[in-house]
């Protein structure tokens, strides 16, 4: 079963770490999140037409995933 990544957090830091969001359909650098692709530990972000809005490099403390929905015979 294929599942798909809906938001993942991670501790940021600036003057104090901080356990920040990162959710479809929210905006990021000005763009609205579609997709969150992990691969390799890097969680990737893109906007509606496939293209890279980031890469995030921070240590994850959480993910929440969908999974399709199945309807029985």
């Amino acid at each position: 079963m294929e599942k798909t990544i809906k938001s993942f957090d991670v501790v940021a830091e600036a003057t104090h770490p901080f356990i920040y969001t990162f959710t479809v359909g929210k905006e990021f650098g000005g763009q609205t999140v579609d997709d969150i692709i992990e691969h390799d530990g890097v969680f990737k972000l893109f906007n509606r037409k496939d293209e890279l809005i980031t890469e995030i490099q921070l240590p994850v403390v959480g993910v929440k995933y969908e999974y399709p929905s199945t309807t029985p015979n």
